[in-house]
């Protein structure tokens, strides 16, 4: 059973989901992921009229806005999948299932399958090239270095006294 409140709040209405994911996925215009051609003419919807369509004048493939994304294949809407991808390292997958109304072995699989989907095609950032900090630490004042510099003589002191013992006996 979904709970009102939660998809009220957190899950975004699954048009604008879908707006907001094609502004990204075509931001620079829809293109065929095949050949990269970006001659391709929409053909309707799939998906109960949710996702959008399309084929290549070029290479003759047909290919959604879903195709070769994490997305693909995937019944639930978006929205809710957005939802589980934001929660998944925050809420149980039993708290997903009960809040989302889905069966707790879907929400297992989709988490499974983002985490696995983020894991390989995530890139640790290098820098390079000049890098500017905006923001150092840098301790002031004395506080417990008093301490830290009368223990090291201290144990020098120690050392140096046990050194002459050693070499007297």
């Amino acid at each position: 059973m979904k709970s009102d409140l939660v998809l009220e709040l957190f899950i975004p209405d699954e048009e604008k989901a879908l707006n907001f994911f094609r502004c990204i996925r075509w931001s620079n215009g829809v293109y065929c992921p095949e050949c990269g051609s970006y001659d391709v003419y929409k053909r309707g919807y799939v998906y109960n009229k949710r996702v959008r369509r399309y084929s290549c004048n070029k290479c003759g493939k047909n290919f959604t806005d879903f195709s070769d994304t994490i997305f693909a294949n995937k019944h639930l809407p978006l929205g809710e999948m957005f939802y589980i991808i934001l929660n998944q390292d925050k809420k149980s997958v039993n708290r997903l299932s009960e809040e989302l109304g889905h069966k707790w072995e879907s929400i297992d699989r989709l988490s499974k399958e983002f985490k696995e989907y983020l894991e390989k095609n995530t890139k640790d950032p290098v820098l390079s090239g000049k890098i500017e900090i905006d923001e150092m630490y840098q301790s002031s004042g004395d506080k417990g270095l008093k301490k830290t510099i009368q223990d090291a003589e201290a144990s020098n002191k120690e050392e140096e006294a046990r050194g002459k013992k050693t070499n007297h006996q």
